[in-house]
């Protein structure tokens, strides 16, 4: 079976100009206009670490099969997300989940929730994925694409390692509960804000409905043996 599309293509990472589909507020609409116009430096490479299968089936090992389905926020959700944000999110997103088949029949469990999405560094958009429990709580963050010329420390495990455990009830926040990496404060203040924007939105749009309310039926993206 073939994946279901991604926020963005991978397949064009490498080109001068991507634009991504989640970026926020006024830097966004700046940046894709800068863009345009040439006011910009253009991509001199992409570092590429993980693809969405590649990414999906580091995150769902264990799982007997992973499944996406599209889903958008309602205007109450949207709302209440840019209350907590302070700015108003992307509605639609593609929400990812492993499942463990319960083998005496019973219901399956789900063994988490992930999203992959963009936010914008010094120049380019970061490219990462949040690997969610269904308690709410990081698991993991994955930097998959990075466009800059330096800053790439993010990436060690170091840095993201001080996003586990966190929940949509922590700040989030460069300077507040997360170390910038030296050399690397704009990516590490935006690696915090898209980890945040992940735990918010997963709260908001799958975790308070219910997660399987929210999620089935759902759409098969990845099998235990590889994609499908």
């Amino acid at each position: 079976m073939t994946v279901p599309a991604s926020p963005i293509r991978f397949d064009n990472v490498r080109q001068s100009l991507v634009l991504p589909r989640n970026l926020f507020g006024p830097f966004g609409i700046f940046l894709t206009a800068a863009m345009l116009l040439g006011l910009l430096p253009a991509v001199a490479h992409a570092q590429v670490w993980m693809d969405k299968s590649a990414v999906l089936k580091d995150f769902f090992a264990k799982s007997d099969i992973v499944r996406s389905k599209r889903l958008a926020l309602t205007p109450v959700q949207v709302a209440a997300v840019k209350q907590r944000l302070g700015y108003a999110p992307a509605v639609e997103w593609t929400v990812y989940y492993g499942l463990t088949k319960d083998k005496a029949g019973g219901p399956d469990k789900i063994d988490g929730l992930a999203v992959i999405d963009n936010e914008l560094g010094q120049h380019q958009p970061i490219t990462f994925a949040a690997l969610v429990g269904a308690d709410g709580t990081m698991r993991r963050l994955e930097v998959m694409v990075y466009r800059e010329a330096y800053g790439d420390a993010i990436r060690e495990n170091r840095f993201r390692q001080q996003f586990q455990g966190k929940t949509a009830r922590d700040p989030v926040r460069h300077g507040h509960d997360i170390v910038a990496v030296a050399g690397a404060t704009i990516s590490s203040r935006s690696m915090a804000t898209g980890a945040r924007r992940a735990l918010i939105v997963l709260d908001e749009l799958v975790i308070r409905p219910g997660i399987a309310r929210a999620l089935t039926p759902a759409k098969v993206a990845v099998g235990a043996s590889g994609v499908q």
